[in-house]
Formats: structure tokens, C-alpha cells, sequence
């Protein structure tokens, strides 16, 4: 069986990166807002919905799920065990506790396959993708909806309905070669690159 899971859809994070990406779209806050949400369900739905993917969303205990989320009936959300509070705590040996992985994969019942969204892909999201690549799940980050999803909207070439949208052959080559190199160390980021 396979599954989607976006990590941490809370209005925190999610309008921290509508404000921080924003500036200079036509219409301002508001209406990149309503961008965000349209394409944001649409790429859920397109991407996984529609394909027969169940559609999870953890979220820390003390926390709902933000407003720019069309939840669908058979969607299920995952406490995850730990409130945003305790996580965020500064703490002065500045090591900050994380959900448990293996009890948030658990909860998404029986999976093979797994693809992961959400919040950060070089922090939370990571930890979960790894910790499921070391279970023997297939697992992948979908690029396209971590953070990133807010800047790579604003380019004309954005697919709705498969990831990755971002072509990594158009960077400057000393780029693309630090960028597959990462992917060689983490499975659970390789994109096939065959739209491109």
C-alpha cells in the first residue's frame, strides 16, 4: 500500500513563507494567499488523490491543521506525539526533541510506499524520509511541495500533476553536479528527471 504524508501544514509555517515569498506578486499578500491554496490542493489532488495515494497530514499536538488545506473526508490526520511548544523550545544545549518517526509511519498504517511533503526537506521532512528508507519503505520527498513550493509556483513551467516540476539540468553546471551529488548520499530525494 502506498501513501502521502505532508508534515506540518499549520498556519505558522505556512504563512511565514507566503509573507516571505510575496513580495513582488501581483495582487500582494492576499492574493499569492489564494494562489498558494489553489495550487497547493490542486497538486495534492493531482499528484496522489486522483492516482489512489491515502493523504495524511501530521501535525504537532497542540496544533490544527491551517485554513489553506482542503481537508477531504478520507484524509487523516496524524498527532503526532509532541506539541509545537516542547519542539520549539530553546533550550540550552540547543538540541531540540523531534516527533518520534517510527510512531508517525506507524499511524499511517500499512505501507510500502511513501511519498513525503511538508515541513522543512532538510529537517523534519529528512529525518522522516530517512527513517522510512531504513524500514525497506520506497520512499521519496516531493520537492515540489516541501517549503520550496512557494518560490517554485511563481515560475510558468510549474506542473501541477507530477514532481518533480523543477528541471535541475538548467542549473549552471557546478550546481547540478553539487545538486545530484546530495541525491547519491539520499535516496529518498532522486527524482527521475524523465519530463525533462
Amino acid at each position: 500500500m502506498k501513501a502521502f504524508i505532508f508534515l506540518y501544514p499549520i498556519s505558522r509555517y505556512i504563512d511565514n513563507e507566503i509573507k516571505n515569498n510575496a513580495y513582488g506578486q501581483k495582487g500582494g499578500e492576499e492574493v499569492f494567499r489564494q494562489k498558494c491554496q489553489k495550487l497547493l490542493n490542486q497538486c495534492i489532488d493531482l499528484r496522489y488523490r486522483q492516482n489512489g495515494w491515502p493523504i495524511c497530514y501530521a501535525l504537532f499536538n497542540d496544533c490544527v491543521i491551517s485554513d489553506l488545506i482542503r481537508l477531504h473526508p478520507a484524509d487523516k490526520i496524524i498527532k503526532v506525539g509532541l506539541d509545537f511548544k516542547t519542539h520549539t523550545a530553546q533550550r540550552p544545549d540547543k538540541i531540540f526533541p523531534y516527533p518520534d518517526e517510527d510512531f508517525i509511519l506507524d499511524q499511517m498504517g500499512p505501507v510500502d510506499t511513501v511519498r513525503v511533503a511538508g515541513f522543512h526537506i532538510w529537517d523534519c521532512a529528512e529525518k522522516l524520509a530517512k527513517r522510512a528508507y531504513e524500514r525497506g519503505l520506497k520512499t521519496l520527498i516531493d520537492e515540489d511541495l516541501t517549503e520550496f513550493f512557494f518560490w517554485r509556483i511563481k515560475s510558468q513551467d510549474f506542473a501541477l500533476d507530477h514532481f518533480p516540476s523543477f528541471n535541475p539540468k538548467n542549473m549552471n553546471p557546478r550546481l547540478f553536479a553539487e545538486f545530484m551529488a546530495a541525491r547519491k548520499i539520499r535516496p529518498w530525494l532522486w527524482q527521475e528527471y524523465q519530463h525533462y
